[in-house]
C-alpha cells in the first residue's frame, strides 16, 4: 500500500519532511543539497544521484567529551557539504537514526531550511528510482552557524530539571539498550532514571518506512506520557 501523502497526515509542521516524488523533481535545483547520512560503504554501493555523504567529510563534529562541536566546526562541515544560508538541505538514511540527528544538528546550528526524506533510501529504491555509485559534490558553501540554544539539552540542564513535573526524558534506543541487557557502545548499561522508552523505529510505518500519521503519533507518544505540555528531552 502506498504511503499517505505528507500533506494529508495532519502534521503541525509538514515542511520538516520531503516526499520522494518532490525530491526526484528537484534533484538538480541549484539550491538543494542532498545529504546521505549512511555509512561510507553503503553510500559507495549506491546512493541517490548527486547526494554527498556525511561520513565522507567526518560526520557531525563532536567534542572530546561527546558534546556537540563548536559552531566553527559545524560551519566548516556544512560548507564542505556545499551548504549556504539559502540552501534547502534534505537528509536521508535507509531510514535510520542518523537522518534525525543530522536534521536536528542543522537546526541547532541555525540552518532554516532542512528536511528529512520521508521513507529514506528504502522508499526511494522501492519505487524504482535511479541510484548512482558516482560520488556527488557541490560547490563549497558559505553557511555560518548560529546556535539555537533552546534546542539543546546540556548535561547541566538535564541535571537541573531531572525529576521536575512535566519534564520527560525520552530514550529512543532499542529496548535492550534501555534495559541494559545489550549496552552496545555505552560504558554503563541502563538508562536515565525515570526515562520513558519509545524506540524511534516505532514512529515509522513498518511497511512503507514513512512516518506514521499525526493522530497515530500523538496516541503513541501520549501512551508514554509524552505530551505537548511537557518539556521533552530526547537521547
Amino acid at each position: 500500500m502506498p504511503a499517505t501523502p505528507i500533506s494529508e497526515r495532519g502534521y503541525a509542521n509538514p515542511g520538516l519532511l520531503a516526499e520522494t516524488g518532490w525530491l526526484a523533481e528537484h534533484l538538480n535545483d541549484p539550491d538543494v543539497r542532498l545529504i546521505d547520512t549512511r555509512s561510507a560503504q553503503l553510500y559507495e554501493a549506491g546512493h541517490i544521484p548527486g547526494a554527498v555523504n556525511l561520513a565522507a567529510v567526518g560526520g557531525i563534529p563532536r567534542a572530546e567529551n561527546g558534546d556537540m562541536g563548536t559552531p566553527e566546526a559545524f560551519s566548516a562541515l556544512a560548507q564542505a557539504l556545499g551548504v549556504s544560508a539559502n540552501s534547502t538541505v534534505v537528509v536521508y538514511d535507509a531510514p535510520g537514526a542518523q537522518m534525525g540527528m543530522a536534521a536536528w544538528a542543522f537546526e541547532y546550528y541555525g540552518h532554516q531550511h532542512v528536511q528529512i526524506l520521508d521513507g529514506g533510501f528504502a522508499k526511494w529504491t522501492a519505487e524504482g528510482r535511479a541510484t548512482s555509485t558516482a560520488p556527488g559534490s557541490y560547490p563549497s558553501g558559505s553557511f555560518e552557524a548560529q546556535l539555537v540554544e533552546e534546542l539543546f539539552c546540556s548535561l547541566d540542564h538535564a541535571q537541573s530539571v531531572h525529576g521536575s513535573p512535566n519534564t520527560i526524558f525520552w530514550d529512543v534506543r532499542r529496548r535492550e539498550e534501555y534495559e541494559g541487557t545489550e549496552p552496545v557502545n555505552n560504558s554503563r548499561p541502563g538508562h536515565i532514571p525515570g526515562a520513558v522508552h519509545l524506540e524511534w523505529t516505532e514512529l515509522l510505518d513498518p511497511e512503507t518506512r514513512t512516518f506514521k500519521p499525526a493522530a497515530e503519533l500523538r496516541s503513541l507518544l501520549s501512551s508514554r506520557g509524552i505530551t505537548p505540555e511537557s518539556e521533552v528531552n530526547c537521547y
